[in-house]
């Protein structure tokens, strides 16, 4: 978990803590306009990971010693990733020649998307499955703290906006090429023709992680995509910027704490169920008052958090931020409840159906809120989408008895 919570600062808390700088040095509105290309992208990151952070992590944890087996895992989802970066890069052009806000900046989108090669290369996947994060969580680390120095050093001016992002990915692939050599190294994976049967067993269960994070991708990120529709760019920067400190929250408490106890669930889950049971209800009982205390101390703080990470110029994020503060807590509980209890039991066939529901609950609200009420309504929807994914996920494991709540 402390290798993966730094893993998880380098990737969110380093370039939040850059913001100060760059938000004086852009403008609220130019920050609004990365901020939403950054937005853009993550969808197309999200066509490249294909869940396979949790597909491909459970299959590389059952098997085990079997070297035979996770060699052929491990090229046969380097090959698919490989294959939706092409497909990624063929959405982006597309967007690029269909619509106007994003093709006349088209370099901007194109230096956000470039981190999507370090995505690629970067087996956290791998990692996570054998438990060793230690190294390369240091590591990613220490390069993606020189990229914030770079992006410090380097931009000066507004017009040279394109840079963060840039900076950015370049680090991101830096990281993803050290650690995919590092990998084939340490873990002397050699090379093996990819199999249609083993690329169908990786793909398959992905898939349907995949379509469920797309549905969730919908309820987590279309409130800013649509906020765009709706708002200046301006406004756009005043979201972003409370958004981005409840992202990092979710990443250094959330994110930690769920990927580093799925591959012991999903191990537990498959030889001993009454112990699986037990961990699930500690890490659901501990992760939830961990993350009550941290959305807690977010909504008392709020006005030193902005004025201090944001600027003077973003004391209007400090209520958003606050409407936030109650997310942490609700997405733990959501991701506990989804990934360890529906993903390490092997239920993924319910995933789509709950995203689906959850999706569409949430693309509605933002309709019908955004217009009325601007940026609270796209937090209302984004807290009722995340409250109903606790109930749907909770009701769906009482009735399979999966666990004891």
């Amino acid at each position: 978990m402390t290798s993966l919570g730094l893993l998880q600062i380098a990737n969110f808390l380093i370039p939040l803590l850059i913001i100060p700088i760059i938000t004086r040095v852009l403008g609220t509105a130019i920050f609004g306009q990365v901020s939403y290309a950054q937005n853009i992208v993550s969808y197309l990151t999200l066509v490249v990971n294909y869940g396979f952070e949790y597909s491909a992590t459970h299959q590389i944890a059952i098997a085990g010693n079997d070297k035979e087996q996770q060699q052929r895992i491990f090229w046969s989802v380097v090959y698919s990733k490989i294959v939706l970066l092409f497909i990624s890069a063929l959405i982006l052009l597309i967007l690029i020649l269909s619509i106007d806000r994003i093709g006349v900046d088209w370099r901007l989108y194109l230096y956000t998307a470039l981190i999507n090669i370090g995505v690629v290369f970067f087996p956290t996947w791998y990692l996570q499955g054998v438990q060793d994060m230690q190294k390369m969580a240091w590591i990613n680390f220490v390069i993606k703290a020189v990229g914030a120095l770079l992006v410090i050093t380097l931009i000066h001016r507004a017009e040279q906006y394109r840079l963060y992002p840039l900076i950015l990915s370049l680090s991101s692939i830096a990281v993803g090429i050290g650690a995919f050599i590092y990998v084939i190294k340490h873990y002397k994976i050699e090379f093996v023709p990819i199999d249609t049967a083993t690329l169908k067993q990786t793909l398959a269960p992905g898939g349907v992680i995949f379509l469920n994070q797309v549905f969730v991708s919908l309820y987590t990120t279309v409130n800013f995509t649509l906020l765009g529709v709706y708002l200046s760019d301006g406004d756009l920067g005043i979201f972003s910027g409370a958004q981005r400190i409840i992202l990092a929250a979710n990443a250094c408490v959330v994110l930690p704490i769920s990927t580093a106890v799925f591959p012991e669930m999903s191990r537990l889950y498959a030889d001993n169920k009454e112990q699986a049971k037990a961990l699930f209800r500690r890490v659901l009982l501990l992760s939830g008052a961990a993350s009550a205390m941290v959305g807690g101390i977010i909504w008392l703080l709020a006005p030193w958090i902005i004025r201090i990470l944001l600027g003077a110029d973003f004391m209007a994020s400090v209520h958003p931020l606050r409407m936030m503060a109650i997310l942490p807590c609700l997405v733990m509980t959501a991701t506990i409840l989804t990934v360890q209890g529906l993903y390490g039991r092997g239920l993924q066939r319910y995933a789509p159906y709950i995203g689906a529901i959850l999706a569409t609950l949430c693309i509605g609200l933002n309709i019908l809120l955004i217009p009325r009420i601007g940026i609270d309504g796209a937090i209302w929807a984004w807290i009722a989408a995340e409250i109903c994914e606790i109930i749907l996920v909770g009701s769906i494991l009482y009735r399979n008895r999966t666990c004891s709540i």
